[in-house]
């Protein structure tokens, strides 16, 4: 993984008080949910979702991107973050990644909910 870069400054909510702070709590989360979608595992994703994020993904829905997307991507290489936005007063951390398969270069947005007692996402996108 690419983690030599400083992260940018930005919005990281309530789970720290900077970015190193935040980032610490925040990215082994961000590669469980990677690692589940690379594997097809929707229960290690299902755990650190929110209720309201699984209520949009079902187990079935899951599998079928998983099989739908996981062979055209291959596995993730490296990714590097962007930036953290303030999404609705959520941080949305924003990245670049790399997977085997592709040469282009895929974005990845992860919001995670504010209101959590642990860091829980609540929306995620890879396109």
């Amino acid at each position: 993984m690419n983690d030599d870069n400083q992260p940018p400054e930005g919005y990281f909510g309530c789970f720290g008080k900077n970015a190193a702070e935040a980032l610490a709590i925040l990215m082994p989360v961000v590669d469980i949910a990677l690692k589940a979608h690379e594997t097809g595992d929707y229960q290690a994703f299902r755990n650190v979702m929110t209720d309201s994020l699984a209520a949009r993904i079902t187990p079935d829905g899951f599998q079928n991107a998983y099989k739908a997307i996981a062979p055209e991507l291959g596995p993730l290489i490296c990714k590097r973050l962007l930036a953290a936005v303030n999404r609705a007063g959520n941080p949305r951390l924003l990245f670049v990644a790399r997977y085997t398969n592709t040469s282009d270069d895929i974005l990845i947005n992860i919001t995670f909910t504010n209101s959590a007692d642990a860091p829980l996402i609540n929306e995620m996108w890879i396109e």
